[in-house]
């Protein structure tokens, strides 16, 4: 059985316009098993031949966007990817009303990118070449064959962050207008002023939505811890829970 290794990692996104999202899908930073993945040893010729961006490396369902170009960064030392994600008037022939929940999850995986509620990839590859980390717990992996990368909520590598140039706020609009409000906040409780309705009212919005976006994350979080020791299970090809009289009881379709 052909060994794939997965890693994920905090990609970001750069929104390129056109519905096209540039990624970050490997760097050389140290990640939470302690492997590194070297840049220059990513083998696309495979790739190449079928490349796809995927939901969680589900390979039987179908893909989120297509890669649309793919290069190694020898100045970053990393791997870059450009995915471009069809609209629904694509996926519908024209008639978005009708679109299917496959279609939905498309559009809705781009704008969760574009807007950074998404931020992170996983890479899916196969081990050519490595040799041992100084750190005595993981790999250098010197050469590797990129089967694909998927969309997943949260990252196993930190460092390698987005090329966010263009995502969600462009021209930092957002930020100034709440950094203003800050202000006339402070200033209007200082003088003992009356808050506006609209202040009032855009404070409370902002302190739900953060509490709202800390629940979703502790949510997330718990989610990727289960993933993690589901797919070691998957990789390793054994399932340690599965019972013998449970093995039994399995339904034979073969005949």
């Amino acid at each position: 059985m052909m060994d794939i290794m997965h890693k994920q990692i905090s990609a970001g996104s750069e929104d390129l316009g056109n519905r096209m999202i540039r990624f970050c899908i490997s760097n050389e930073s140290e990640d939470r098993d302690g492997d590194i993945l070297r840049a220059a040893g990513c083998d696309f010729t495979n790739f190449a031949k079928n490349p796809q961006f995927l939901g969680f490396h589900n390979s039987w369902d179908f893909p989120l966007g297509t890669p649309k170009k793919w290069w190694v960064d020898n100045l970053t030392k990393k791997v870059y990817s450009d995915v471009y994600f069809p609209t629904l008037e694509e996926l519908t022939g024209g008639k978005p009303e009708n679109a299917a929940e496959k279609a939905k999850q498309v559009d809705m995986t781009y704008n969760m990118y574009k807007m950074g509620m998404l931020s992170a990839v996983s890479v899916g590859f196969r081990i050519i070449e490595r040799e041992s980390n100084q750190n005595g717990r993981g790999s250098i992996i010197t050469k590797w064959e990129l089967f694909e990368f998927s969309a997943v909520p949260l990252p196993c590598n930190q460092d390698a962050l987005a090329e966010a140039v263009k995502s969600f706020d462009p021209t930092g609009r957002m930020g100034e207008l709440f950094e203003d409000a800050q202000k006339k906040y402070e200033a209007e409780n200082k003088s003992g002023a009356r808050l506006s309705a609209a202040t009032l009212k855009m404070l409370a919005d902002v302190k739900a939505c953060h509490a709202k976006m800390s629940e979703h994350m502790d949510a997330l979080k718990g989610c990727h811890e289960e993933m993690n020791a589901l797919m070691k299970k998957l990789e390793s090809g054994t399932d340690d829970e599965m019972k013998p009289d449970e093995e039994d009881n399995v339904l034979d379709i073969v005949d």
